[in-house]
This record gives C-alpha cells, structure tokens and sequence, in this order.
C-alpha cells in the first residue's frame, strides 16, 4: 500500500494526493486531492500531514484570514461570548480583514507576518493594550483552526505580543478641581454626574447605570449594583444606540459607597427636576429609574458626554485635558494625600486588593512617606523638625 503522499505539477499548479486509509464499507482505499501554488508548499503540506498521523485535512488555500475570521464570528463567537466582547471583536475582525494580513491565504499565515502587523499597529498609535486584544483574537481563533483541521499548527504561538504599557495617569489639583467644576455648574447640564464622579470615584458606566432603588439619600450611600453598556449599531444606524445592563464585573466591584453631603443634596434636585420630566413627557417617557438620563428617561450616551461636553467644559475652563476616568484618578489620588487609608481607597474603588490600589497609585506613595516620618517623629519624640531631642 503507497503511504507517501503523490506529488504532481498540473500547469503551473502542483497536485497532492494523500491516502486516508479505507473505507470499511466498501474496503477501498480513500484519497483526498489538494492543489498549491508552488512545490515547496505541496511538499510541506505532505511532511505536516503525515507528520501529524494523518490527522491534518488539506487546507483550502482559497480561504483568507479575514474571511476566516468573519466565519469564526459567525460559528463561534456569536453564541461563546457576551453581546459587548462581541461587538469589540466584530471591530477587531473588520480591521484585520481590510489589512495586508487579512488577505493572506489562511495555510500561508506566517509568524512574520503577524508580528509586523502588531508591530505596525503600534507605529500607527494604538496602545499596546488595544494590540494585544488584537493578538488574543488573532491567537484563540486560530486556535480553533487547528482544532478543525484547517492549519496544522498555531502561527500566534510563535508571534511575542506587546508589553503592556500603563497608560498615563493624569490628575487635576485641587485648585484645578474647582474651577473645573465651577464652569460645570455654570454651563454644563451634566455637572451632578461630574461632581458624583469626583466625589465617590464611580466608573462611567457605573454612574450611568445607577438607579434610583440603589441609593438611599437619607443615609447618604449609594449601592453599585449593575453597570450600562452602549451598544453601538452599524453605520447606517450610528445613531441608534443599544442598552444593555450587567451586573458589575466583580464581586468587589459591587460595593456601597457614602456620599458627600453636598452630592446628596444635589442628587435630591436631580429627582425633583426628573419628575417634572416624567410628568411632561407622559407615556413618552422611558422610565428605567436611572439617576442620570436623558430628559426622556433613556441612558445617556457616553461618547455624547465626553466628545460633545466634558472636553469642552475643561477647554472653556482652561484646565489640561484628561479622560472621564481620570477624575476617578482624582478622587482616589486626593483621598490617599488627604492620608485616607488605602483599605478604605480600595473598597470606595472597587479594587480587588488594597495591593492593587496602592501598586495603581504609587505617585502618590513618595509625600505620604515624607508626612509619615514627620508624623512619626513628632508623636514618639515630641519634637518639631528642626530640634534634636537628644542633643546637648
């Protein structure tokens, strides 16, 4: 019985046929007919096919990663993975299938070949935390290539991703503070959920999911129990905008928060001013018990509120420009100069361990030290500064 697999130049093509073994019900042997553009391809395939027991079905050499891809969504990760990461690959899939790397035949992926695609990914600004979503896609769908038998091996396990690079950290002062939250008042509707994003350290989406059932104004706290998620449609209908809620990404992440006197008596305008809203609008209003909404009691939009408002009251005030989540960097940041313990900065943040807060927030470490001395000092030895207690 031939065991080798039969090479053959067809026109410019080269011909393989490989043996499968037989059939058990007819007892004749079973072959399979591929086609390669080049020598050293058919040959490869027969060294990786027998390589592999036999196990590795002749690759289509028509299929390309980018189509591959936009399959692997459709069998897959459609029903694998939540509405949200699927949007984020779709995104994902869309940028490689236009891109050099998204047309190469899917057997012919080389390692390289990857690598210079992340590593121009990188040249063209992309954080290094966006390149290696890019990678972890790249590599778990093509995983599930090898599984089905397209490509005998995982190109990605040979391809090194981006080290993660921690984004920059930028923080107002207080008096920076103020005068941001001074032109909020004066010209910005959204200056309630600024001042609750500096005062309780809230991510965006959860001060955007947060309901009314979950606060107590006559206590003082807020509970954060779900989280909002735009989901945003296709470019004919950009401007229709999805909501999805889900409860918050970790156990720790549910927490409750004590609110500022000033934001509590705040947030007891905001109610009354919602329900003179809901009495305008009538059947027409949305009623999904959110703090902050749209007048019409639909979720606000958060790309809305950043593009459209919060750079412009920064700009207006004169401020360097930071991102929403800095002010949660503010917050925290203050808190630990104020010498608030870090355990407490943890559970206001939602922050798995107190390790991880103070690993995030280790600027601010160098003038704590310099104060505890001080303290330290001024509490065993009673002295000031510039006095040696034990000097003659």
């Amino acid at each position: 019985m031939r065991k080798r697999g039969n090479i053959q130049k067809r026109g410019n093509a080269y011909s393989v046929i490989v043996y499968l073994g037989k059939d058990p019900a007819t007892g004749k042997e079973k072959r399979k007919r591929c086609t390669f553009p080049t020598l050293r391809e058919a040959e490869r395939f027969v060294h990786q096919f027998y390589a592999h027991g036999g196990a590795v079905a002749p690759p289509n050499t028509r299929v390309r990663l980018g189509e591959f891809l936009e399959q692997w969504l459709r069998d897959y990760a459609t029903s694998a993975v939540s509405p949200t990461t699927l949007r984020c690959y779709q995104g994902i899939v869309k940028h490689i299938a236009l891109s050099f790397l998204g047309l190469t035949p899917l057997p012919r992926l080389a390692p390289q070949a990857i690598q210079s695609f992340l590593a121009k990914k990188l040249e063209e600004g992309l954080s290094s935390t966006t390149v290696r979503h890019i990678y972890a896609l790249l590599h778990g769908a093509l995983g599930h290539a090898v599984k089905w038998g397209l490509i005998p091996r995982n190109p990605c396990d040979f391809v090194d991703p981006p080290r993660r690079r921690q984004a920059e950290m930028r923080v107002w002062d207080e008096e920076q503070v103020r005068l941001f939250l001074a032109e909020a008042r004066r010209s910005s509707r959204y200056y309630v959920l600024y001042l609750a994003a500096i005062l309780t350290g809230m991510r965006q989406g959860e001060l955007l999911g947060l309901r009314w059932q979950d606060v107590d104004l006559t206590l003082g706290i807020a509970s954060v129990r779900q989280t909002f998620y735009p989901l945003y449609g296709s470019k004919q209908r950009s401007k229709q905008v999805q909501s999805l809620f889900k409860e918050p990404k970790s156990a720790k992440s549910r927490r409750t928060i004590a609110l500022p006197p000033t934001l509590v008596e705040e947030l007891h305008k905001v109610r009354e001013e919602q329900a003179r809203y809901r009495e305008a609008f009538g059947s027409a209003y949305a009623d999904y018990g959110l703090v902050f909404c749209q007048p019409n009691g639909k979720p606000l939009n958060a790309n809305n509120i950043v593009k459209r408002d919060f750079r412009r009251v920064i700009e207006r005030a004169g401020l360097p420009r930071i991102r929403f989540h800095d002010l949660r960097h503010c917050h925290a940041t203050h808190l630990l100069r104020q010498g608030v313990h870090p355990k407490v900065v943890q559970e206001r943040l939602g922050h798995a361990t107190t390790a991880f807060t103070l690993a995030v927030y280790s600027h601010v470490l160098p003038g704590m030290q310099e104060e505890a001395a001080r303290r330290i000092e001024n509490t065993l030895l009673g002295t000031s500064k510039d006095r040696d207690p034990f000097a003659e």
